[in-house]
């Protein structure tokens, strides 16, 4: 279980829905079920969500904005594929997903979210064959310095420059304090607007993995403070609260 759930959240790194159109409760509703689709682990719900998505899509085939929901929505079901093992639906969705980041990519080339996907999406990639790494990371790379330049003030630019910095090795570039730096910026952007922490997996998924950045380099009071703010925004968050603070509390009990 601990294994799934590291796998999960390690590219689970990238999703704030952008409304579908300008209906708040719509949006509301999208934002509610990508939320519990996350929470759940669930294969499933994310193909239900993906297959209401892709069938407004279609009615709307040059509507860039709704492709962009359509790929974010595959993004978390890959993500739940890798976490649940289910090899065949990942390779069933993720070659819509890559052509998906490509049109994107091509309707706008300065579109920060997109060029975060694209690095998620690679690392999606890695995620369930690290022997791509070898090529893929600095392909990844490459789009999180767009994002970034694109838009600073995007959150998942920095969420997935936090990844990058926290599994590469320190010998090709790697850093757990930058890791934190950049994990910390994204969580302070989503903190600007209330309405962009509601109901948003992302934000309390970048809580648990600065949490673990924490961790990692040793500094277990902040890990355990960031932990309970993870728990204190979403108190059945399931993998902090059963997994991570447990682990967390023994190994400061053994040191």
């Amino acid at each position: 279980m601990k294994q799934k759930t590291i796998i999960i959240a390690i590219s689970l790194s990238m999703v704030f829905l952008i409304p579908i159109n300008s209906d708040a409760q719509t949006y509301g509703k999208l934002k509610k079920q990508t939320y519990s689709a996350y929470m759940s682990n669930s294969v499933a719900v994310w193909k239900v969500i993906e297959k209401q998505i892709s069938t407004k899509q279609n009615q709307s085939p040059n509507n860039m904005q709704l492709l962009l929901d359509l790929t974010n929505v595959q993004y978390g079901l890959l993500n739940a594929c890798i976490a649940n093992k289910d090899k065949d639906t990942f390779n069933q969705y993720i070659v819509k997903a890559k052509k998906n980041v490509e049109q994107l990519i091509e309707s706008d080339d300065q579109w920060a979210e997109v060029h975060a996907l694209k690095s998620a999406f690679l690392s999606v990639e890695m995620s369930f064959s690290p022997s791509k790494g070898m090529y893929l990371g600095a392909k990844s790379a490459q789009h999180i310095e767009s994002a970034i330049k694109a838009d600073p003030l995007e959150p998942t630019g920095w969420i997935q420059k936090g990844g990058s910095k926290l599994f590469t090795p320190k010998m090709f570039g790697g850093s757990i304090g930058e890791a934190i730096k950049c994990y910390k910026e994204a969580i302070r952007l989503y903190e600007t607007d209330t309405m962009r922490i509601s109901n948003n997996w992302q934000y309390i998924n970048t809580l648990a993995w600065l949490g673990n950045a924490y961790k990692q380099n040793e500094n277990y009071e902040m890990a355990k403070k960031t932990y309970s703010k993870a728990i204190a925004v979403e108190p059945e968050f399931y993998w902090v609260k059963n997994i991570l603070i447990p682990d967390l509390e023994k190994q400061m009990k053994e040191e």
